[in-house]
């Protein structure tokens, strides 16, 4: 299925984005601790850039945790029903899951939005933060891409493994 190749290589190109945000996470402590024991002279703003590269980090790596099928899925009771039962139970938990993350995007491009009028700043770091949220936005969307991939395989499924 095409769709879905596309959207697993985008959460694959988005993954790399959440590697190097974990690398800065290292180098911002790293020269945080070393300076401040060193040089008596920390680095300012670390607490809020260590902050900023978690939250890309985390937020750019749910999609392909998801293709990956690295989250939590608990599968006791739907096995057994009817397989009619299995494709809407399966049907209702990705459409739940497309609403949850474009939620989620339009929540958070609303508040990048807000936080862009009021020109909220970090209070250490002296950066904006409303770049943060729309990033958080676009993963999520991009997250979302896995359940409407999954929606597609279940109404065109033409066999096989998903």
């Amino acid at each position: 299925m095409r769709f879905r190749s596309f959207s697993k290589k985008l959460a694959q190109t988005v993954e790399t984005i959440g590697v190097v945000a974990i690398l800065l996470m290292f180098v911002f402590t790293v020269v945080d601790v070393v300076g401040a024991k060193l040089f008596l002279k920390p680095l300012r703003g670390a607490t809020d850039l260590v902050g900023f590269a978690q939250i890309i980090a985390i937020s750019s790596t749910i999609a392909i945790g998801l293709f990956l099928e690295k989250h939590i899925k608990i599968e006791f009771l739907v096995p057994r029903m009817p397989r009619l039962f299995q494709k809407i139970s399966d049907c209702l938990v990705n459409i739940f899951g497309i609403a949850l993350f474009i939620f989620l995007a339009w929540g958070s491009f609303q508040f990048g939005l807000s936080l862009k009028r009021a020109g909220e700043m970090a209070s250490t770091a002296h950066l904006p933060l409303y770049p943060f949220a729309f990033a958080l936005a676009v993963f999520a969307v991009i997250a979302s891409l896995y359940f409407i991939s999954q929606l597609l395989f279940l109404f065109f499924e033409e066999g096989g493994e998903r």
